[in-house]
């Protein structure tokens, strides 16, 4: 077994100079400051390189020298110094020394273990020292080949912690798009709340109204002339005073007609230009109403811890969108409702014109029906007889269905715009990082399965926790976590098998159980204790 056989230190922190030759097992004692740590420290810096300080020269001084041999007659010598360079030898009377500081850590295999040390780092710290003493092998290549991508990640910890915070980000993104989703999917039933119970848009929309309407007007006017006809025939004798009775029906009916169109016109424009402002008050107000939103959620953020930031974020953003899209469709109607207000203006300046020639025409009907009354009582036997009575209330029923139906088109193929070019991609990515999140899960158990695991009873979990027995190391009692340390210290050692305990006066029974463990293993102990008033001074025990 290969322990140090000699340490030299000279200038170093509190150590002006020490000689001392430890042997298997080494009390130190001391009061505070009188270089127990430094003898310590020494030895980490003379072995790794490592410095827990910034100035480790004693004051005054260039340099510090530590000097450490060990049984097989290796001899480390590292000069720290304040002006120049550090100096490192290391050589071996038997064999070449090629690389010095590889060399050194091929020997020791990290650090000088301190179990006491490792008992009072937080979880974070020394879940990371036992993950880095797990070897898995893995590349920036298996990382492409599992996600398919890098995803954002701090890939100088380990491997299964790096996966923990795959999962993570991947399991955040994806709730922040199953949110967005379920405001689409509201937004969705919302409108299909205003369609018609089983709404297909397809169907309507090619549905010819002009065709519709043709047919009910040639009903309508089949039937009329069948009624005329008949009524030529059954009452000819009435036919003169009918004639003109029902002219002048007709003009008065035409004058109503007008009157109507003008006052539907009228009121048409009137309905029009309030829509028109109704949608300007819209967009006028989108300003506002974005920047309401934008209060009502960051009151609420603030409330909120800084985990949700990313959430409200992206509600801000969809009630913009919302809001700007609802200003969006008011300026296409405004567009529309125009068309429609210039539209109804044209029709209303027409209507003087258009009742004036349908009352001229109807003066000429009356004079022609007048003159050729005796040649249509002929013309009505052959309509009465040719021409057969048509039900105008279906046709007109299908019509009237199908124009009330295409009112719905618009929001229907709104709808459908939301699903295909915002909902479905939403959807897809969903699905896609669900896949990316179970394999983040189900990497940590397939990588564990080739690492070995330095100490018996010791677990890690998919999420890179360490375990106990099945005991979080947080959760060890004090006496648990103390033996855990000690296994670790061993298995942690290289070919130098060195442990050092700080405050070992603060022990009290264990005191006894580390001796007589250090007094049968292959280990080589140094005891630290703090003794009030005392100069350093080192021991060596029998081992």
């Amino acid at each position: 077994m290969l322990h140090i056989k000699r340490i030299e230190i000279k200038d170093w922190l509190g150590i002006k100079e020490l000689n001392v030759s430890p042997g298997k097992i080494n009390k130190v004692d001391g009061d505070s400051g009188a270089g127990k740590t430094s003898l310590i420290e020494g030895l980490e810096k003379a072995l790794t390189n490592n410095s827990r300080r910034t100035e480790v020269i004693s004051h005054g001084q260039e340099e510090a020298e530590l000097f450490v041999e060990l049984t097989d007659g290796l001899q480390i010598t590292r000069k720290v110094r304040a002006e120049k360079a550090d100096y490192l030898k290391v050589k071996h009377d038997s064999k070449a020394v090629n690389s010095t500081e590889g060399f050194l850590r091929k020997l020791i295999n990290g650090e000088i273990f301190r179990p006491i040390e490792f008992v009072q780092k937080d979880v974070k710290e020394q879940t990371k020292i036992i993950l880095n003493m797990l070897q898995i092998d893995w590349t920036v290549e298996d990382i492409k080949s599992w996600f398919g991508e890098m995803p954002e990640a701090d890939y100088q910890l380990h491997i299964l912690q790096i996966l923990q915070q795959i999962e993570s980000a991947y399991f955040e993104e994806r709730s922040s798009i199953n949110r967005e989703i379920n405001l689409l999917r509201a937004n969705i039933e919302g409108i299909k709340r205003d369609l018609p119970p089983n709404y297909d848009g397809e169907i309507w929309r090619g549905v010819n109204l002009q065709e519709l309407y043709r047919k009910l007007s040639n009903a309508e006017d089949a039937n009329k002339r069948l009624e005329e006809a008949q009524r030529l025939v059954d009452s000819l004798a009435l036919r003169m005073d009918d004639i003109r009775q029902r002219a002048a029906t007709v003009r008065e009916g035409k004058r109503l007609e007008y009157k109507r169109q003008r006052d539907s016109l009228h009121t048409s424009i009137s309905v029009i230009i309030r829509t028109i402002e109704d949608e300007q008050a819209k967009i006028d107000a989108v300003d506002r109403r974005i920047s309401d939103e934008h209060i009502r959620l960051d009151n609420q953020l603030q409330q909120e811890i800084e985990r949700l930031k990313a959430q409200f974020t992206a509600k801000k953003q969809v009630a913009k969108d919302t809001i700007q899209q609802e200003a969006d469709q008011s300026r296409a109607f405004i567009s529309e409702y125009q068309s429609q207000l210039s539209e109804a203006g044209t029709k209303l300046g027409n209507v003087e014109a258009l009742e004036r020639k349908d009352i001229e025409r109807i003066d000429e009907y009356e004079q022609q029906q007048i003159e050729l009354e005796q040649t249509k009582t002929g013309n009505a036997q052959q309509v009465v007889a040719e021409t057969e009575w048509s039900d105008p209330a279906p046709l007109k029923a299908a019509a009237d269905e199908a124009t009330q139906m295409k009112e719905f088109l618009r929001e229907w193929e709104r709808m459908n715009d939301i699903i295909r070019e915002k909902l479905a991609p939403k959807e897809a990515r969903a699905a896609d990082l669900t896949a990316k999140i179970e394999k983040a899960r189900e990497l940590p158990k397939e990588l564990l399965k080739t690492a070995a695991l330095p100490v018996d009873g010791l677990t890690v979990d998919d999420k890179g926790r360490i375990r106990i027995n099945d005991t979080l190391i947080d959760g060890l009692s004090e006496g648990e976590a103390l033996d855990f340390a000690f296994k670790l210290a061993k298995a942690q050692s290289g070919p130098l098998k060195v442990i050092c305990i700080d405050g070992y006066q603060n022990l009290g029974s264990k005191q006894q159980e580390i001796l007589e463990s250090a007094q049968h293993d292959d280990y080589q102990y140094f005891l630290l204790s703090t003794v009030k008033g005392k100069d350093l001074e080192i021991e060596t025990l029998e081992g």
